[in-house]
């Protein structure tokens, strides 16, 4: 918004890898345009995933409705979803993950409402959406994939479709593809070779062998709680639920009507598609199961189908009442948890104005080019530079200190995906602090003293905020 460009990256990394890119340039419109009306505020920042998150229900119920034919159960299945955690989660995380759920949701039911009236405009609209969805972010491939499964089943198997449909849908968002990667080479001339070395990193590069494998970790992980920096709610519920209506929808299927049948099929192939995307991309991050949980909803919805009348409401209040006593239960140990008091806590000795080297979940209260963040520091000897060089450099004047970087250095190196390798620069720093610095002010912050996940709340983190000496 300052530069007036979108050729730029964040300025709390001066020293850590970034590059320029148009990949998530819609994304960051929608942010401009949301903080342009309700200020830079974490309100408003979090208010864009909120909005798609009513919308997302919204398409969803409609999805729901050209599948079941019954308003009935289509609000009994967007009831499921919006009570469920990872949901919730998802709609108030300021991330891309649900405005590209929203996109998912819109362009199956797009599809399916209209799959025995589809005409060349038809095709081409589709392709603009999930072409435009591309500049939001690079998942845009997981949700792409569904539609290309739905075409080639309508396509090779009911004959509902032609091949001319799904070119014509291929070719729309090639062209958005090929867009994005222009302008992106016209921020950065070696923009392919520079985002695989950054994609590298988390496994984007790896063989599809060896991708396959990490898939089987990604849900095992999901369903003990295992993360870094990500918030991953207990979803073993969810794991059970879906799993059972996913065996159960197979089996009902051979029972089933030619319509519903097809209807149904559409759903479990775009479940395999999303899988596949994720497989291909390789990046496996926690936010992403979100795309997984509305389709799988379907499916407890169709399972209820089958159970008689007599039973299938009161089944149905159960189930729902499971979904969100387990919301409540998620939710309920991060209700004391204030991130105003934590701003505020940093605002009694640290103005906005100030130069901080701090946690980047500070960043909210500073003006923009006033924090730089830790991750910069394990690239210090790639740049020649000592901690006190880095701080002359910047002309950093406070140093916010959390306990977690005391708590990443002790179990080195397990931490290391959160800061890079801290032991490179931590006695350094430490030094610096001792004879350099002055504590000028601490204060305990049990939610955000720590990132890491699983250590939240677990006990009195403590925050040290330190001036730089003159």
């Amino acid at each position: 918004m300052e530069t007036k460009s979108y050729a730029v990256t964040e300025t709390f990394f001066d020293l850590y890898p970034r590059n320029p890119h148009a990949i998530k340039s819609v994304f960051h419109t929608l942010q401009i345009l949301t903080i342009k009306l309700l200020g830079h505020e974490l309100f408003s920042i979090r208010f864009l995933s909120f909005l798609f998150g009513l919308l997302t229900l919204f398409w969803f119920y409609k999805l729901c409705t050209t599948i079941f034919k019954s308003n009935h159960l289509a609000f009994l299945s967007t009831l499921f979803l919006s009570m469920d955690i990872q949901f919730i989660y998802a709609s108030h995380f300021a991330r891309q993950e649900i405005i590209l759920l929203f996109v998912l949701l819109f362009s199956l039911n797009y599809f399916l409402s209209l799959l025995l009236n589809t005409k060349l405009i038809h095709h081409l609209l589709l392709g603009i959406v999930i072409g435009l969805s591309i500049g939001l972010h690079p998942n845009s491939f997981i949700i792409c994939l569904p539609i290309v499964f739905l075409y080639l089943f309508h396509i090779l198997f009911t004959k509902k479709l032609n091949w001319y449909g799904l070119l014509v849908y291929a070719a729309a968002v090639g062209c958005f593809a090929l867009g994005f990667i222009g302008l992106s080479l016209y921020f950065d001339a070696d923009f392919i070779g520079n985002y695989t070395q950054y994609g590298s990193q988390f496994g984007v590069t790896n063989t599809l062998v060896s991708k396959l494998s990490e898939l089987q970790d990604f849900y095992l992980k999901l369903y003990y709680g295992i993360s870094g920096t990500y918030y991953t709610p207990d979803i073993r519920l969810e794991f059970y639920l879906f799993t059972i209506a996913l065996a159960a929808s197979m089996i009902f299927l051979f029972k089933e009507k030619q319509v519903k049948k097809e209807l149904i099929i559409s759903i479990i192939l775009a479940i395999a598609a999303v899988n596949i995307g994720l497989i291909v991309i390789g990046r496996f991050g926690q936010p992403s199961i979100i795309f997984l949980f509305p389709l799988f909803y379907i499916l407890v919805t169709y399972v209820l189908t089958w159970i008689s009348k007599k039973f299938r409401l009161c089944l149905a209040l159960v189930l729902l009442l499971m979904i969100t006593i387990n919301s409540i239960s998620n939710i309920h140990p991060y209700l004391n948890g204030s991130y105003e008091h934590y701003l505020q806590e940093i605002g009694k000795v640290v103005h906005k104005e100030d130069i901080v080297l701090a946690n980047l979940n500070s960043e909210m209260y500073f003006e923009n080019g006033k924090l730089y963040d830790y991750r910069n520091l394990a690239h210090l000897k790639e740049h020649n530079l000592t901690f006190e060089h880095y701080i002359e450099r910047n002309k950093i004047s406070y140093i916010i200190y959390p306990d977690e970087m005391d708590f990443i250095f002790a179990y080195r190196p397990e931490w290391n995906n959160v800061y890079g390798n801290i032991s490179l620069y931590y006695e350094d720093m430490q030094r610096f602090l001792q004879t350099k610095c002055q504590l000028v002010y601490e204060f305990t912050e049990p939610t955000y003293g720590m990132r890491i996940a699983r250590y939240i709340n677990q006990k009195d983190w403590k925050v040290k905020i330190y001036k730089v000496n003159e």
